[in-house]
């Protein structure tokens, strides 16, 4: 960094920039916005040999938006998208707000994060901030004030007055609608009173009222475009847990996943686990064969269960078109990938036919045949209990059973749900059969003897 000629200054001022350029020097400058505006990627170029902002991350062009939404996954830059702004916006708005979760979210994430953190931000400008917790207040550089809030305590909000207001995740809030009204109430300072907003997305009646508003700017930001910032073990964990899950289109994609109205499942009720396999008590393979072999026929679905301490592990989807050869031996595969100790199959619908596939294939292991004395529905609502009760778990990967899960209404036109049968009988086998009866299903008898790799608990 070249220092201009100061010669024409007076000692103290000449010592004071001096001051301010080693600062910076000390601190590795790294400014966020670049000279090529909206459209850079981030990516470093001439002049800004680093990573910054992204066109996403920029706020929206214009003057004629009141609030900008910048909605994304985990680790996507949200906070220091929401620091670099609040910094930008101090130079003009002296009064400033800061509204997290909690006072403890505020703090560590808004305020003092060592990456993303609006001290961070600052210092890597060469500025320093005064943070006063038990006033609730940062004073920056210029004089700027912002002010500090939970949205635990709306009624904090009632009487200070603001230019400028950062929500962190509001539409996690619980109390959002009181916290919003009491926000709006003192936004009232300067010409131009605006918000950010920096949040991953959930389908709140709020959130999608926000977005619906015509002075909205919506930036919605992958986890993926932010990679090049994540430590590597910190991406692998954050893809590792939701890369395949439908829950990963609301926490890597940053997408608003709607509840279907009607649908047993919903978002809210899937969690996600692993643990080892070899600690599953039981593994059960579930077959739901398709009607027909034609071309247009529905899929097979084939989905491995297991059980562990009382609490069922949905593992592996392989729903998929198949003849009826193919859905045998990729059922018999995946039996013996697992070790699994039986084959459950719907005797209703060609329970022969399913237990002579098999035979034909070479299987010699158990089948258990069940019949299925109720419609789907009714079928499936005591595993819906168990997803309710937090005694069903699902591993990475099953994100097209999951579509299914929550999209499928009972007693409507959509098609067969065959992801959710094999499910829900490799679930009844697993929860309902081993803890008790169920007028569900009534098990018909069995071919051949338990998987020798692993002994049946029941």
């Amino acid at each position: 960094m070249s220092i201009p000629d100061l010669s024409s200054l007076a000692p103290a001022a000449r010592a004071e920039v001096l001051k301010r350029y080693k600062a910076r020097e000390a601190m590795h400058l790294e400014a966020f916005y670049c000279t090529r505006g909206r459209v850079c990627d981030g990516d470093p170029h001439e002049g800004f040999p680093w990573q910054h902002a992204r066109a996403d991350q920029w706020p929206p062009p214009g003057t004629d938006w009141f609030t900008w939404i910048e909605m994304g996954g985990r680790g996507s830059g949200k906070t220091r998208t929401g620091s670099e702004y609040t910094r930008q916006a101090s130079k003009q708005i002296p009064q400033i707000t800061l509204i997290g979760q909690t006072a403890t979210a505020v703090r560590d994430v808004m305020i003092e994060d060592p990456d993303s953190g609006i001290i961070r931000v600052f210092e890597r400008y060469g500025e320093k901030v005064r943070y006063e917790p038990t006033k609730r207040r940062i004073t920056l550089p210029n004089g700027a004030i912002a002010r500090v809030f939970s949205a635990e305590e709306p009624d904090r909000l009632r009487g200070p007055q603001h230019g400028f207001i950062w929500f962190d995740e509001p539409a996690h809030f619980p109390k959002i609608q009181e916290v919003w009204d009491m926000a709006l109430l003192g936004l009232r300072k300067g010409r131009r009173p605006h918000i950010l907003l920096t949040t991953t997305p959930l389908p709140t009646k709020w959130m999608k009222a926000r977005i619906a508003e015509s002075s909205t700017r919506l930036a919605r930001v992958s986890t993926y475009a932010n990679l090049k910032n994540l430590a590597p073990s910190t991406a692998q964990v954050i893809l590792s847990r939701y890369e395949g899950t439908r829950l990963g289109r609301q926490e890597l994609h940053g997408e608003i996943l709607e509840d279907v109205e009607g649908a047993l499942w919903a978002m809210s009720m899937l969690e996600y686990a692993t643990i080892p396999i070899e600690d599953m008590d039981r593994i059960v393979v579930g077959i739901d064969p398709a009607g027909s072999v034609k071309r247009t026929s529905d899929d097979t679905g084939i989905v491995v269960g297991g059980i562990a301490a009382g609490v069922g592990y949905a593992i592996e989807d392989a729903t998929d078109t198949y003849t009826p050869e193919g859905w045998a031996r990729r059922a018999i595969a995946l039996y013996e990938k697992y070790s699994a100790d039986a084959i459950t199959v719907e005797r209703n619908y060609g329970g022969d036919m399913v237990k002579s596939n098999l035979k034909a294939a070479g299987f010699t292991g158990r089948i258990i045949e069940v019949t299925a004395t109720r419609g789907k529905k009714v079928r499936a609502e005591p595993i819906v209990n168990k997803y309710e009760q937090h005694l069903v778990k699902h591993f990475p990967g099953l994100g097209d059973l999951e579509d299914e899960m929550t999209t499928w209404v009972p007693d409507s036109n959509d098609p067969s749900p065959n992801r959710v049968d094999a499910l829900v009988w490799v679930l009844t086998e697993l929860l309902l059969r081993g803890g008790g009866s169920t007028s569900t299903g009534i098990p018909r008898g069995k071919v051949g003897g338990p998987n020798p790799k692993k002994w049946l608990r029941r």
